[in-house]
Order: C-alpha cells, then sequence, then structure tokens
C-alpha cells in the first residue's frame, strides 16, 4: 500500500481517499449508514481529486476554476482534520477493548462510551457530507466551460536574450571567452572530433545570452550553423524543420517536416561533409536530447554541438563521451552586479543619491548575481520610485505593487522551472519557504519534516529518509536549491535557496495556502495550514494566532513569544530548535495528538512531561542535551523512528518497547540501567545507532567491561550503522585493558583521547570502517602510516593538537580509497607524486606562523593529487606577515593550476586584523 501522500496542488485530497479506504477496508463498528456516507464521500472526492490535478498543471487558469480548486483544497484539510480525530477515537476503542475488564461497572461504561463515540462520527460525517455537497452544487451553478476559451499564449522572454546588444551586456566577456576556448582550443587528431558542451545553470542565470554570445563569436569558422530553442513539450518535426532550415540558410523548409525520422536522415545526409556548429537552447528531457542527438553527424571534421538546460542530469547525458564537457555557469560577480544594476537606473553608480546607497546593498544581494533579477527589478526601479518603494523592492519582489513586464517575465521563466517538476516534490519545494532568508537548511532536519508533514510518498516498507534524499538532490540536480558543504560523494549535506527563488516561492505558496508569512501580510480571513515565525513578528499579532488547523510551527531566531498550543491537535510539526526562551511552552506537547516531529534541541528542557508517551504518532523525536531523563511513558511510543537525546540523558528502562526505532544517536551506555544491552537487542528495526563511550560515566569498571563486550551481539541484527565517539583521559587505564569487539557494522569512529596508538590494533581489525576523526589526539608520522592502511577509509578528519604539531608525509602506497581528507593545525605537510589517488575533497586550515617558524615550505604537493574535484583552505593569519599570506594563497593557486584535474579552490581568512606588519 502506498504512503498517503500531501501536496501543495490536491491538499490532503490523496492523504484523504486513502483514509477512507482504510476505513472501508477495515472492520470498523460504524451506525448504519455511516459506511454508505463515506463511500458517497470517496466517491465526490475521487472526482474533486481529478479536477485538483488538471488545475495543477494550468500555469493561468480561470478565476473562477480556481476559487473552486482554493476551495476544494481547503475542505480537503478541514476533511482529513475531522477523519484524523474519528480514527484516533477508533484505535483508542479497539486498544482498550483488548484489555482486561474485570468489574461489570467498567464494562457497562465502556459500552456507552462506545455508542456516543459512534453516534458523534455519524454526526461528523453527515456534516463533511453536507460540505462536500454544497460545494459541488455551488460549482456546478456558476461553472465555466475552460474549452470555450483558447489560452493566449505568452510570448517567451527568452526571446529578448537571444538579440541582446552586446553593449547592454555586463560581465558576459569571461565565460564567453572560456567557452569559446573549450570548443576551439584543440590540437592533433582531437581537434577534428565531435564535441559537445553542455551549459547548465538555474534559470534566469544567462544561459541562453551566453550561448548566443558564443555561437555570434565562432559562428562564421563553420559551413553552416543552427541555434534552437526547446520548449518544457517539444514539437520534434518543428524543431528538426528550424535545424534544417538554418543548415541550409534558408527561411523555411516545408520538406519532411511531419515526419521526424524522415527529417534526421535529410539532416544527417546534408551535415556528412560539412563543419556545423549547432546550439540546442534550453533542454527539459534527457529523451529530447537522444532524439536530436540522432541528427548530429561524427563526421571528423571538427564539428561543435552546444546544449542549455536547468538540470545537471541531463547536461551529463547531452556529454556522454570524455571530451565533452558540462560549463556550470556562474552568478554575477558583486562588481558585474552593481555595475548592471546602477547603468540600467542611473547611468553609473557615481550618480546613485547617497539615501539609496544601503537598499541598493540589500537589493543586490537578494538578487545573488541573477542577471534576470538585475534586470528585472533596475528595470522597475529605474521609472523613478519612491524611497518607500526602494525598500519594498527590498522586502519582497513579488510583492511590489503595479505591474511591471520585466518583473512577470522573471516570474514567467521561474514559473517553467516550477511547473516542469512532479506534484510531490513541488511540495517539498514550496515547504522551503518554512524556513527564513539565506537560512542553511540542513537536510536530515528537511527531509524528516517532509516525512512527519506527508509530503514524501513510498510503496510498502520503502525508506522514506532515503526516498526524501532523493528528492532533495533532485531539488538541487535541477538547480532549484543551492548546495552547502558538498561531500566527498557529491552529496550535499544541507541547501540554501536563492532569494529571488524564495520570493517566488513564497509568491506560490500564498497562492496555494501552502504557508502563512506573518510578514508577507497574510490574509487574515485564510485558515493557518503551515507558519514560521522568524522572530520580529507583533507580539499582539502572535497571541492572537488561529493554530487549531496548522500542522507545521517552526520558530526561527530567539524569541519567547509562541501562540497557544492548546487548540493546536492537528499540528503534525513542531520544531523550535535553538529558541531557548520557549521551554515552558513544551509542558503543552501532550494535547498535540497529531504530532509526527518534535525538535526540542537548544530549548534548555531539562524535563518533558509524562504526557509524552500520549503522542502515538510521534515518529521523529530531538531533545534537549540538557534533559536528563527521558520519561518512562516515552517506551510507548510505538511508533518513533528517530531519536536524539543529550549524551547525558538516561533512557527509560524499557525503551525496547519502542519497537519501531530505526536510528538512536548519541547514547552513553554507561549512565543507562544495568538493563540496557537487552532492551538495545530488542530494537530489531535498529538500523543506525551512534554511541559515545565516556570515561567519567557512573558505571563501575566491571559494569563498562561488559557493556563493551555486548557490543558483540549487535552484529546480529540489523544495524547497517554504528559510530563509536571515545571520550577517554590518559590517567584511564581501561583502554589498555579492554579487549573492543571487531563488529561488521562499525562504520563511523571518532577518537577524543591522547593515546591514539592504543587503538590501532583494534581500528585494523575493523573490516567495514568508512570514516574516523581523531580528535586532538596525539599523533605521530608512523600512526598517519597505519591508518593509511585501513582499505576501506573514505573520510579521514584529523585534528591535530595545536600545542604539539607535526609534519605530515603521505606515502603513494596509502590511503587507497581515501576521497575526502581534512587537517587541521599541521607544521608541515607534503603529499607524494601518486598519493591518494581517489581522494576528492580535501579540507585545509594551515596556520602561517607555525608552518613558517617550523621551517616548512608552501609547496604541499596538491598538484600530485589526481582525483582533487576541490580544495577548501582557511588560513589562520594570527601574528603571521602579510607577505607570508600572500605566498601561501599564490602557492595554493600554482599547485591547483598544475593538477591536471583542475580542482575547485575555495580561500578564507580568519584574524586578518591580527596580521604582522612586513616590516617587523
Amino acid at each position: 500500500m502506498e504512503r498517503f501522500l500531501v501536496s501543495a496542488a490536491t491538499g490532503t485530497m490523496n492523504s484523504l481517499l486513502g483514509k477512507l479506504g482504510t476505513i472501508l477496508n477495515n472492520e470498523y463498528k460504524l451506525l448504519k449508514g455511516v459506511r454508505d456516507d463515506i463511500k458517497f464521500l470517496k466517491r465526490e472526492l475521487e472526482a474533486m481529486a481529478a479536477f485538483l490535478l488538471r488545475m495543477a498543471d494550468m500555469e493561468e487558469p480561470n478565476p473562477q476554476s480556481q476559487l473552486h480548486a482554493d476551495d476544494v483544497r481547503e475542505l480537503s484539510y478541514d476533511i482529513e482534520d475531522k477523519i484524523d480525530k474519528f480514527m484516533l477515537l477508533v484505535n483508542h476503542e479497539s486498544s482498550s477493548q483488548s484489555e482486561s475488564f474485570k468489574e461489570l461497572l467498567n464494562k457497562c461504561m465502556k459500552k456507552i462510551a462506545d455508542i456516543k463515540t459512534r453516534h458523534k462520527i455519524a454526526k461528523d460525517v453527515k456534516d463533511i457530507k453536507s460540505q462536500v455537497k454544497e460545494l459541488a452544487e455551488r460549482h456546478a451553478r456558476y461553472k465555466i466551460d475552460e474549452s470555450s476559451k483558447p489560452r493566449n499564449e505568452k510570448v517567451d522572454p527568452r526571446l529578448c536574450a537571444v538579440f541582446k546588444d552586446t553593449t547592454e551586456l555586463v560581465g558576459i566577456d569571461a565565460p564567453r571567452d572560456d567557452l569559446v576556448k573549450l570548443l576551439t582550443d584543440e590540437k592533433g587528431e582531437s581537434a577534428y572530433q565531435l564535441k559537445v558542451v553542455s551549459i547548465v545553470g538555474t534559470g534566469g542565470l544567462g544561459k541562453t545570452t551566453l550561448a548566443r554570445q558564443v555561437y555570434n563569436k565562432i559562428g562564421a569558422n563553420f559551413d553552416c550553423r543552427a541555434f534552437v530553442p526547446i520548449s518544457r513539450s517539444p514539437d520534434m518535426s518543428k524543431i528538426l524543420s528550424s535545424i534544417f532550415s538554418q543548415l541550409r540558410n534558408q527561411d523555411q523548409y516545408h520538406a519532411g517536416a511531419g515526419d521526424p525520422t524522415l527529417l534526421i536522415e535529410q539532416i544527417r545526409k546534408f551535415l556528412e561533409n560539412k563543419r556545423y556548429l549547432i546550439v540546442i537552447d534550453d533542454i527539459w528531457d534527457a529523451q529530447t536530447w537522444k532524439f536530436l542527438e540522432c541528427a548530429f553527424v561524427k563526421s571528423g571534421l571538427g564539428s561543435r554541438v552546444m546544449s542549455t538546460t536547468r538540470n545537471n542530469d541531463i547536461a551529463n547525458a547531452c556529454c556522454s563521451c570524455d571530451r565533452d564537457l558540462v560549463y556550470k555557469i556562474k552568478p554575477l560577480s558583486d562588481a558585474d552586479s552593481a555595475k548592471l544594476f546602477f547603468k540600467r537606473i542611473f547611468g553609473d553608480e557615481e550618480s546613485c543619491p547617497s539615501s539609496l546607497k544601503e537598499v541598493s546593498k540589500d537589493i543586490l544581494r537578494k538578487c545573488g548575481g541573477l542577471p534576470l533579477a538585475i534586470t528585472a527589478i533596475s528595470s522597475l526601479l529605474a521609472t523613478g520610485k519612491t524611497e518607500q518603494e526602494w525598500n519594498q523592492v527590498r522586502s519582497s519582489i513579488t510583492s511590489v505593487e503595479g505591474k511591471s513586464s520585466d518583473i512577470e517575465a522573471m516570474k514567467y521563466i521561474l514559473s517553467l522551472s516550477y511547473f516542469d517538476l512532479p506534484f510531490h516534490l513541488r511540495s517539498c519545494l514550496l515547504y522551503l519557504t518554512m524556513f527564513p532568508e539565506d537560512y542553511e537548511v540542513e537536510r536530515k532536519r528537511l527531509v524528516h519534516r517532509w516525512i512527519s508533514e506527508g509530503l514524501i510518498r513510498g510503496k510498502d516498507r520503502e525508506d522514506l529518509v532515503e526516498l526524501g534524499n532523493t528528492y532533495f538532490h533532485e531539488l538541487i540536480n535541477r538547480c532549484l536549491i543551492q548546495p552547502v558543504e558538498v561531500k566527498y560523494n557529491g552529496k550535499a549535506s544541507s541547501c540554501r535557496v536563492h532569494d529571488t527563488v524564495l520570493d517566488f516561492l513564497i509568491y506560490m505558496s500564498d497562492k496555494e495556502n501552502f504557508c502563512t508569512l506573518l510578514s508577507n501580510k497574510a490574509k487574515s480571513d485564510r485558515r493557518i495550514r503551515r507558519i514560521s515565525l522568524m522572530g520580529n513578528e507583533d507580539p499582539e499579532i502572535i497571541e492572537q494566532l488561529d493554530l487549531s488547523h496548522a500542522r507545521s510551527l517552526g520558530v526561527f531566531r530567539p524569541t519567547n513569544q509562541l501562540p497557544s498550543l492548546v487548540k493546536s491537535e492537528a499540528l503534525r510539526v513542531l520544531d523550535l530548535r535553538w529558541c531557548a526562551e520557549l521551554g515552558n511552552h513544551v509542558k503543552d506537547i501532550g494535547r498535540l495528538i497529531q504530532l509526527r516531529y518534535l525538535n526540542i534541541n537548544g530549548v534548555r528542557v531539562t524535563e518533558l512531561p509524562k504526557q509524552i508517551g500520549d503522542l502515538e504518532h510521534l515518529e521523529t523525536l530531538i531533545t534537549d542535551p540538557n534533559l536528563s531523563v527521558l520519561p518512562e511513558s516515552a517506551s510507548r511510543l510505538k511508533r518513533l523512528a528517530r531519536l536524539s537525546v543529550g549524551n547525558s540523558t538516561k533512557l527509560p528502562d524499557a525503551f525496547g518497547n519502542m519497537e519501531n526505532l530505526q536510528e538512536l544517536w548519541q547514547i552513553n551506555p554507561f549512565i543507562q540501567s544495568p538493563n540496557f544491552v537487552e532492551e538495545l537487542g530488542k530494537l530489531i528495526n535498529l538500523m543506525k545507532l551512534k554511541i559515545l563511550l565516556r570515561s567519567s560515566g557512573f558505571a563501575s569498571y566491571d559494569e563498562k567491561k561488559c557493556i563493551v563486550s555486548s557490543l558483540f551481539e549487535l552484529d546480529n541484527c540489523n544495524l547497517r550503522k554504528l559510530s563509536i565517539t571515545f571520550e577517554w583521559g590518559v590517567e584511564d587505564g581501561f583502554i589498555r585493558d579492554m579487549c573492543f569487539p571487531s563488529l561488521n557494522c562499525v562504520k563511523n569512529i571518532c577518537l577524543w583521547h591522547r593515546e591514539t596508538r592504543l587503538f590501532a590494533k583494534w581500528l585494523l581489525s575493523l573490516s567495514n570502517m568508512q570514516k574516523l576523526c581523531i580528535n586532538r589526539g596525539k599523533i605521530e608520522q608512523q600512526d598517519v602510516e597505519m591508518i593509511g592502511t585501513i582499505s576501506t577509509l573514505v573520510k579521514f578528519k584529523l585534528f591535530i593538537d595545536s600545542g604539539d604539531p607535526i609534519s605530515i608525509f603521505i606515502r603513494s602506497e596509502g590511503f587507497q580509497q581515501l576521497q575526502m581528507l581534512v587537517l587541521k593545525w599541521f607544521n608541515g605537510l607534503k603529499f607524494e607524486a601518486g598519493s591518494m589517488p581517489s581522494l576528492k575533497v580535501l579540507q585545509l586550515l594551515v596556520y602561517v606562523r607555525k608552518l613558517k617558524d617550523s621551517g616548512s615550505d608552501f609547496d604541499f604537493g596538491i598538484q600530485h593529487l589526481a582525483s582533487l574535484a576541490s580544495l577548501h583552505v582557511r588560513i589562520f593569519c594570527l601574528r603571521a606577515k602579510a607577505a607570508d599570506v600572500e605566498a601561501l594563497e599564490h602557492a595554493l593557486k600554482s599547485m591547483v593550476e598544475a593538477n591536471l584535474n583542475h580542482p575547485a579552490l575555495e580561500i578564507r581568512k580568519w584574524c586578518e586584523k591580527d596580521m604582522l606588519p612586513d616590516e617587523l
């Protein structure tokens, strides 16, 4: 059975239909006639769901149909709230029946309560049926035949970019010249082979403009050429006909226009002995490319093809050969952004009034180097807007009053990417409006909230977290969210949303009543479904909020204001992370009967109410590190799948009853009850476990030894990933005496211990260890070489004690599978030629002064790292000479340039103001 799904397009309609089906299929006790009413509701709602799906793909529906769609979507939320209460009542009744009632009085009271419940359910179903009928009748009275009104097609605003005058462009020269070099700078036999370059980037970055400039620059060097735009619903006959007519330098070509196969044959025949240049602009799917690619003859005459796309996978599909290249277009620099902005409004930056300087900086920051946004906003502001109107633009681009063709064009281009998404991804993308501007959103946190809101759809027993990760990476792949903290495997652990894209999503979210933002002038007549408090709201407004229909509540930035949660019975998600002043509101969480996700990390909660055990739907619980004890009632949380506690938190004695638990994070076994290992063994669904072994635990030496020995049993469970952190003092002999088990499930190890070599034998015995972190440990060159022999290691972090740094030499025979290396506080570093052949990401923290004092040079040998994709360097400038810092920067750039893999280089400086003058 598929997971119930909530969608921005259809509201909770799919989820609701699933629940009605469950009620009809199961043996629920219903009064006479109620089952027939539910069947009627299901049929009516199925028709409404089909209507919503049709409406979801209409970018400009007529107003009457849009009103009806809004009514249907809102009704689906209200009905589901009632159905959820009904199912909760039924579940309580059924669970109570399994209990033993010995006293006759209790049995009588149970029957009375059962009849009362069924009457209430019957009344609710009648009310719902009445609402559905009323809505259907109202729509029938005012229904408009959409098929009688042909849709007016818009002129694609990207056509203007194709014919843009070069004098209007800013920041185009460097990327144009880079692409020209990639396409033409070939020598020998390879210069005569067909080469494909794909330009990839989000909508509005100027892909079409850039491709056209390259096309104009080198087009004369080819026998024939063509520049063809692609739509989201391409007509292959028209596209091929356009390519053929341009190649022949004709205005039109009619032969074979209705037969794509014939057109491909004719194009191939025409290109057999010609050197050609073809640009395919804005490809939306790989299948379109594969079809068009059939027409491109590989004649060995030095032909070139360029494609542009918003999707990384499609870019890679276009560039399937080794010689082909994906070119990731970058935003404009700050200088070029300002130049373009001020040029269009005032002619130049010097002519900008001083009163508008500050607001201009904020507007440019919001544009984030997106040429489309800069052009649209500057065109709007060039019409003589007041300072107040400039401030309104700074607040939100899409909320600007009055019409602007450039703003509408920008929204249209962004909407193309939005409407190209399947419905489930649209909902996941809109959910990002729950987070503040410029906020770094953690993938794990976002995915867990998606799951709790029902935005992720999976088949029976499918891992919803893995599916959610796929959704997250797909949004990155489509260039709709920006990756942050990209790991060695190319996957991002968090993301940001471009401010301009976020403004567009807020605009779409407001249309769908998906999320309420008080700063966005929320419509007071709408019910709140999801809401985020950003910390700048009016306290009086917050106090009056009605959250009785809200499903998600997030709070950002410290605040002591929170609406009452007493009546928030529909709430699925409550995220109060890092809001320390809200601890007193946690006492009400026992009332949130539908809660799936609770995050109170950083809320400074030392105690949870015992009613937390009543939250039978709770799936994710992230507690505060200050919590000393998880209440015994928490062991009743049968659906809890993810639990994160502080390393000083004691679990309930019977935590093994949490039979669905899949992830358990940062547990200190040495402070738990004596039956900890036994209870742990009951968690048959546990897949991920993170434990802390700290010498300061309350357990005795023998108890600690028993717990560690019992870890052997974990290999007999379904555990896929075990992460162990050791925090042990030098004086404690436990490490020296204890023989740690060689578990196959151990994937991550973190050592906070001075004597790393004490762990050497055990580390070498771990057959599946992938990640190792040594934090401020005492380590020598021989220890580094020992770690290099661990064949499964893919990530290694070494934070050397700054008081006892060493020089590190990486030999060619070690670290054969390592893909990510992080080094901090070293006196010297050298990579031997041929070393770390698989390394993709290198992160360094360089203390310049200590490096110079030790006599080490800045040639680390980074040029020898054959697979390196990115180099991130933080330079610690404290008491270093400016000339030495500059020399280090120059050396890093030289090593990167000498590296044949051309890795990306990022340099950040710390404590620049504390550098020494060069004359000292």
